[in-house]
């Protein structure tokens, strides 16, 4: 199984002890290379997206370069699509994370200050964070992007990894009760503005 996180700074690929990290700059130019080579390596036929909230080209090439990945191959993958947001959910409603927490959105500036008990969030500027307070930080490959260590997240043997400071939380992917799917859209958190509306 191939894990693609398209939601943070960076696009995230793991499959087997393979990990690569794809830089935003030249995204659109890497990403189609860096999958067809591991599709070609590994012959995979499930992929785990981690998709959204982030930054919106990470999240419309990452999911255009699979989607046509997919097409080409004749749909024989497997995707397995699901946010951020939900998968946090699952480790916080079984009391194994903290409900509060900073989300990274793709904005240098604001993040969302996150309440996973009240199912609501908050934009707060970056620099106005609190680090003293008892939050959990999202993962950001850039390590100055916040002052506190965050979280790390990957697969092994088809289950979902999340790794903080002092413990490691891990779920197999049929527990998350996704449908798998041919095809995915990338979810924005906003609508794209589009020039023909502007016309």
């Amino acid at each position: 199984m191939l894990f693609l996180n398209i939601s943070t700074d960076q696009i995230y690929i793991q499959i087997e002890d393979e990990k690569i990290n794809l830089d935003r700059n030249n995204i659109e130019d890497i990403i189609w290379p860096t999958l067809t080579k591991l599709y070609r390596k590994y012959n995979f036929k499930k992929v785990f997206v981690l998709n959204w909230p982030g930054w919106f080209t990470n999240l419309r090439v990452g999911t255009l370069a699979l989607n046509l990945l997919n097409s080409l191959e004749n749909w024989k993958i497997n995707i397995y699509s699901i946010t951020k947001i939900d998968l946090f959910k699952y480790f916080v409603k079984n009391n194994e994370l903290s409900s509060k927490w900073i989300i990274y959105i793709g904005q240098k500036k604001n993040v969302w200050l996150y309440d996973f008990d009240k199912w609501n969030y908050e934009t707060v500027k970056k620099n106005e964070i609190d680090y003293n307070k008892s939050l959990f930080f999202d993962l950001v490959y850039e390590k100055w992007y916040f002052e506190k260590d965050n979280i790390d997240i990957y697969t092994k043997n088809e289950k979902i990894i999340i790794k903080t400071n002092n413990k490691e939380l891990s779920t197999a992917i049929e527990k998350l009760e996704i449908k798998p799917e041919k095809m995915i859209e990338p979810k924005y958190f906003i609508q794209p503005i589009m020039w023909k509306q502007w016309q």
